[in-house]
This record gives C-alpha cells, sequence and structure tokens, in this order.
C-alpha cells in the first residue's frame, strides 16, 4: 500500500485513515508483510516466555537445554532483522503523509495515533501487567517501577523519528521531488550501506552492547538504533525513488544470497569468538557479528519484499482483516501474550509442549480479539 490513507496502511506507520486523495497503486504486499512482522513479535514475545529470559512480565525456566537453545536461536535471528524491517516501512509511508496534511496536521495526527496509545500502555497498562509478578514497596514506589513503554518502545521510537522529520522537512523548506521512473537501487549502493550500517552498528555496540538497557531511554534493543534509524531513513527515500514499486526478483535473489552467505559465514566466526564475545566491547567477534545481521538484515528484507510483491501483492477478506488491525494487536498482544502464559502456568508440560499450545491460542486470539476493541467508541479513532 503506498498511502497512509485506510486503517491498514495506518497501522503502526502512525497515519490516520479517512482522506481521499489521489495516489499511486497500493501496494498491498505492504501489507501482507506487515501482517506477518507483526505475528512475529507476537510470538517473539511468546518465545521469551519460555527462554529462560527474564525480559517479560511473566517467565518460565526451559524443561530442556535444547529448547532453550531452539527459542534463543529463534529470538536473536528475529532481533536481527525484524524490528529494522517495521521502522522501514513506517519510513516509506511518512513523506506522503507530511505532503498531504502538513506539518501541524501531520504532528497532531502522529501525537493521537501514536501518543494517546503509548501513554495509556505507559502509565496505565504496564503497571497493571506488572503487579502480579512485582514485589516493592510502597505503592507509590511500585506504581513508579512498573510504568513503562514495554513493547510500545517502537510507538515512542516513531514518535521521535516522525518529529525528527518533521523538523527537518520545516528547516529545508523544500519537498523532495519523487522519481518519475523508479528503479531498484544499484547492488554496490546496497553492499556500501550494508558495510557502513555494520561498522555504525560495531562502533555502537562498544559502548552500549546487546542486552544492554540505557537509562531513560525506554529501548530494550538499543544495541539496534544504527539499523532502526537507517532503515527508516532509507524507508523515506524508498517512497521518493519509487523502490517498492521497482522490486525486481533479481534484487530478491541476491537479498536471499546475502542473508545465507552472511549466516554461514559471518554467524559461525562471531560465535567461535567466545561466550557473549558477540555482543559488543569492541571485540572481533561482535565485528563478524555487526557484519551477520547488517547484511541478513538488509538480505532478508530484499528477499521478503520481492516475494511478496510478486506472490502476495492482493488480499481477500482474511488478509484485508488482518492487515486492519495489526496495530490493534501490537497494543494488545502484551496482555494476550501474558494472560496465556500465566493460564499454561500450572500444566506439568514441558516447555516446547507449552510454546506450541501459547503459540497456537495467542496469535489467534489477538487477532480475534482486535475487532471488537476497535469497535468501542472512540477507539476506532487511535488504533
Amino acid at each position: 500500500m503506498a498511502t497512509t490513507d485506510h486503517p491498514t496502511a495506518a497501522a503502526l506507520s502512525g497515519a490516520s485513515p479517512g482522506q481521499s486523495t489521489a495516489s499511486p497503486p497500493r501496494l498491498w504486499f505492504v501489507d501482507n508483510l506487515r501482517t506477518l512482522l507483526t505475528s512475529l513479535v507476537v510470538l517473539h514475545h511468546t518465545a521469551i516466555i519460555y527462554s529462560g529470559l527474564p525480559l517479560w512480565y511473566y517467565t518460565e525456566q526451559p524443561t530442556s537445554s535444547a529448547v532453550q537453545l531452539g527459542l534463543s536461536v529463534f529470538l536473536l535471528v528475529n532481533q536481527a532483522w525484524f524490528m529494522g524491517a517495521f521502522f522501514l516501512l513506517s519510513g516509506y509511508f511518512t513523506p506522503g503523509s507530511y505532503d498531504r496534511k502538513g506539518p501541524r496536521a501531520f504532528l497532531r495526527d502522529r501525537l493521537i495515533r501514536l501518543g494517546i496509545p503509548l501513554a495509556v500502555f505507559y502509565f496505565v497498562l504496564s503497571p497493571i501487567l506488572c503487579l502480579v509478578s512485582y514485589r516493592g514497596g510502597s505503592p507509590l514506589d511500585t506504581y513508579l517501577d512498573t510504568i513503562g513503554a514495554g513493547p510500545l518502545w517502537f510507538v515512542l521510537a516513531l514518535l521521535v523519528f516522525d518529529g525528527t522529520y518533521a523538523a527537518w522537512r520545516l528547516a529545508t523548506g523544500k519537498r523532495p521531488p519523487r522519481s518519475r521512473t523508479p528503479r531498484p537501487p544499484a547492488f554496490p549502493a546496497v553492499i556500501g550501506f550494508v558495510l557502513v550500517l555494520a561498522l555504525a552498528t560495531y562502533a555502537l555496540r562498544i559502548v552500549i552492547p546487546q542486552g544492554f538497557w540505557v537509562p531513560v531511554i525506554d529501548f530494550p534493543t538499543s544495541a539496534y538504533l544504527p539499523q532502526y534509524i537507517s532503515f527508516f531513513v532509507l524507508g523515506t527515500v524508498a517512497y521518493r525513488r519509487g523502490w517498492f514499486h521497482a522490486v525486481i526478483a533479481r534484487m530478491g535473489w541476491a537479498g536471499l544470497g546475502m542473508a545465507v552467505g552472511a549466516t554461514v559465514v559471518f554467524l559461525p566466526l562471531a560465535l567461535a569468538a567466545g561466550p557473549d564475545a558477540w555482543a559488543g566491547h569492541g571485540t572481533l567477534g561482535s565485528l563478524f557479528y555487526a557484519l551477520w545481521d547488517s547484511t541478513f538484515a538488509v538480505g532478508v528484507v530484499l528477499a521478503l519484499l520481492t516475494l511478496f510483491r510478486r506472490r502476495l501483492n492482493t488480499q481477500g477478506p482474511l488478509r484485508r482483516y488482518l492487515s486492519g488491525h495489526v496495530f490493534t494487536v501490537y497494543v494488545i498482544h502484551a496482555f494476550v501474550v501474558t494472560a496465556v502464559g500465566y493460564a499454561l502456568g500450572g500444566l506439568a508440560l514441558p516447555t516446547s509442549a507449552k510454546f506450541a499450545i501459547a503459540a497456537v491460542v495467542v496469535l489467534p486470539a489477538c487477532f480475534a480479539l482486535a475487532a471488537p476493541i476497535r469497535r468501542l467508541p472512540g477507539v476506532r479513532r487511535v488504533l
């Protein structure tokens, strides 16, 4: 989808539906790709519950080291690319929204579409999610310790990125032209982008290694900030140059080759450097890991954009429903994931069985609940 004039395009980009303007042909495959990404987010947080990592509102220790390893690999591979892909898609829809609305309406819309869900989650829903497991002091201390963005850190980042984009447009005082003849980026430019991203990521992880939670900045994966920022900027450039309209099979195959090649070459070198050496602190292992996740992210995104444009560029009733509710699912899924985790907590089952049951229950439940939630008075304007 090429505009933000429909709820599916508005989802996870912060734009509002309902305007009628001339627009390029709809990119249905982008909606369908966003549905995949949102589903991966839900499964990602479900996997955290059973991975043994204390990174969710409810967690369990895995019953098998093999299962723990499998879930850890699933989490690391997801983290390498899928949030960057979200920022790429969000960046793509930002220039068109700003062009149509102007700075004031653009920022007002972002504050409504992104700011309200973020504020509600930060000050109300997050303390509720923490209430069962939190053991604190006074009620005020408990409340202050449990407020936070949680998985809506992505929404917080989008607010910052959108505000920065609006400031840049106001400062430059001009509207960049759109390309008349969309062409895919040249392959040498793709390789150059990967190398610059890898070096920037490696440099940042010297001071902010993987797993380090930066105080004040409520981002759980700050070590990936170079990817998030650059993919958002790349999305705005892709809109101006029409790259999503010019995706060709050759770029998709090249992207797949990049992802596989980086996994075969760089990832073993990163892991062979020793336990946690891949995480940062300027080690050789962290350089190889930055080369892997940067190359992997770009490669997977290129491959998926090509695949979805060629094979999944249509929507029937089911895909339309799913893509129309992805933002609502993103906002509410923490409650569903946590509730199912608690519900299965008393069952004497191996971790693999619990994760499988949770995944089968959580994903349909999130999408099923999204529609009635959006029908609540005033909610559809936001979600």
